[in-house]
C-alpha cells in the first residue's frame, strides 16, 4: 500500500514537472514568435527611413531592433553602415559579431569589403565561410570573387550553386564567361534560362540585351567587349578613359550614348542629364525617363511628368513605371494603377508588386492577389528582389 502511494505521487509529481516543462516551452515559443515580430516591425520602421534618406534614425531603430534578434539585427546594423553611412570599418565590427552568432551570410559581407580593399586572400577566406549559410547570394559572391580574379574554373563552380538557387546575376555571369570561351551553345542554355525560369532574383532588361549581343553579328560582339572594357576603367574610377571607349561604341549601336550617361552619375548628376539629353536626342527614348526621374527627385513634377510621357510615347514601356509612382505619391491611386500594370505586363517585377499594392487599396483583392500570383509563376521576370517574396507571403 505504501510502495502505491509512493508511486503515485511520484506519478503526480512527474506529470506537474512535465506540465511545467510544457508551459515553460510554450512561453520560450510565444516570447520567440513575439521578439521575431517587434523584430520585424522594427526592421521595417527602419527602412522607411532609409527610403527617406533619414539614416541617423535608421541607425537608431535598427540599434533598438536589437533587443529582439542580434543575430539578424547585427547583419541589418552592417549593411546600413556599409550601403548607406559608406563606413566599411563600422559594417566589418557588426558583420564580425552576427558571424560569431552563426550568421555565416555576414562572413561573404566581410569578404566583399575584404575584397573591395583588394585584401583577396583575407576576402577568400571569409567567402569560404559565407557559404556556410548555403544562400545563393554568398555562391554568387564566391563566384564573382573568382571570376574578378579570373579564376574561371572555381567561378563556374560556385556561379552554377548559385544559379541553381534562382539567382539571375549568377546565370548572367555564366554566360559572360562562355562567351569568352566562344561556345555560343553555352550561351544559349543560359539565356534560355532567363527567358523561361520563374522566381529568378536581380534580372534585368539590360542582362537578356547583353546575351543577344554575346549571341549577334561582328558589330554586336565588337559593341559588347568595348561597353564591357568601358566598365573596368569606370570599376578604377578612370572615366576619361572610360568615355572615349564608349564614345568608339555609340558608332557601332547609338545605345553607347546612354551608357555615357550612366557612368555620368558616379561623377556629377547635372552632367549625367546632359548626356542622357543627348542620348534622347541621339534616339534613345528611355533616357528621357531619367530626366523626368530627376525633375521629379527635385520637385518639379510637372517637368517630370513631360519627359516621362516622352519615354513612353517612344515605346519605352518600362517608363510606365516612373510614371505610376508619380500619381502614385500624390495618392492618384486609379491613375497609378493604369501606370503599373502597363509596366507590369512588360515582365517588370516592381510594377507587378504595385499594381497589387493599389489593387488591395482600392479593395479589388482579386486583382491584387493576380499581380501576386504573376510574380510567383511568370517565366523570365524581370527585378525580382527576395524582399518583394517576403512581402507578398507575409
Amino acid at each position: 500500500m505504501i510502495m502505491n502511494r509512493k508511486y503515485v505521487s511520484f506519478c503526480v509529481i512527474f506529470f506537474i514537472i512535465i506540465l511545467l516543462c510544457l508551459y515553460l516551452y510554450i512561453m520560450v515559443l510565444e516570447k520567440k514568435e513575439n521578439d521575431n515580430k517587434k523584430f520585424e516591425e522594427l526592421i521595417e520602421k527602419a527602412n522607411e527611413h532609409i527610403e527617406a534618406e533619414d539614416y541617423k534614425n535608421a541607425e537608431k531603430i535598427t540599434k533598438e531592433s536589437l533587443k529582439y534578434n542580434k543575430v539578424k539585427g547585427y547583419y541589418y546594423l552592417g549593411a546600413l553602415y556599409a550601403n548607406y553611412f559608406n563606413d566599411k570599418e563600422k559594417a566589418k565590427e557588426a558583420y564580425m559579431v552576427a558571424y560569431k552568432k552563426k550568421n555565416f551570410e555576414a562572413a561573404s559581407m566581410i569578404g566583399f569589403i575584404e575584397e573591395e580593399k583588394e585584401n583577396f586572400k583575407e576576402a577568400e577566406k571569409w567567402y569560404k565561410e559565407g557559404i556556410k549559410s548555403n544562400l545563393e547570394y554568398s555562391f554568387y559572391l564566391i563566384g564573382n570573387f573568382y571570376y574578378n580574379q579570373n579564376d574561371m574554373e572555381n567561378a563556374k563552380k560556385y556561379l552554377e550553386k548559385s544559379a541553381e538557387r534562382k539567382n539571375g546575376k549568377a546565370i548572367y555571369i555564366l554566360a559572360k564567361i562562355y562567351y569568352k570561351e566562344k561556345n555560343r551553345e553555352r550561351i544559349k542554355e543560359y539565356q534560355k534560362q532567363l527567358l523561361e525560369r520563374s522566381q529568378l532574383y536581380g534580372v534585368t532588361k539590360d542582362m537578356k540585351k547583353n546575351i543577344e549581343y554575346m549571341l549577334g553579328n561582328k558589330n554586336d560582339n565588337k559593341y559588347f567587349d568595348l561597353v564591357e572594357k568601358a566598365n573596368e576603367y569606370i570599376d578604377k574610377e578612370e572615366y576619361k578613359k572610360a568615355e572615349e571607349i564608349l564614345l568608339e561604341a555609340s558608332k557601332l549601336n547609338k545605345e553607347g550614348y546612354y551608357q555615357i550617361a550612366e557612368m555620368y552619375r558616379y561623377i556629377s548628376i547635372e552632367e549625367a542629364i546632359k548626356k542622357y539629353e543627348v542620348a534622347y536626342e541621339k534616339g534613345i527614348v528611355k533616357a528621357a525617363s531619367n530626366i523626368g526621374s530627376y525633375y521629379y527627385i527635385n520637385k518639379d513634377t510637372e517637368k517630370a511628368k513631360i519627359w516621362i510621357q516622352k519615354a513612353i510615347d517612344g515605346g519605352d514601356v518600362n517608363s510606365n513605371f516612373h510614371m505610376g509612382e508619380l500619381y502614385d505619391n500624390a495618392r492618384d491611386l486609379k491613375k497609378a494603377y493604369e501606370y503599373y500594370s502597363k509596366a507590369a505586363n512588360n515582365k517588370n517585377a516592381v510594377a507587378m508588386f504595385s499594381a497589387g499594392e493599389i489593387a488591395f487599396e482600392l479593395g479589388e483583392e482579386k486583382l491584387g492577389k493576380y499581380w501576386y500570383n504573376r510574380i510567383l509563376t511568370e517565366p523570365g521576370i524581370e527585378n525580382l528582389t527576395s524582399q518583394i517574396l517576403k512581402n507578398i507571403n507575409r
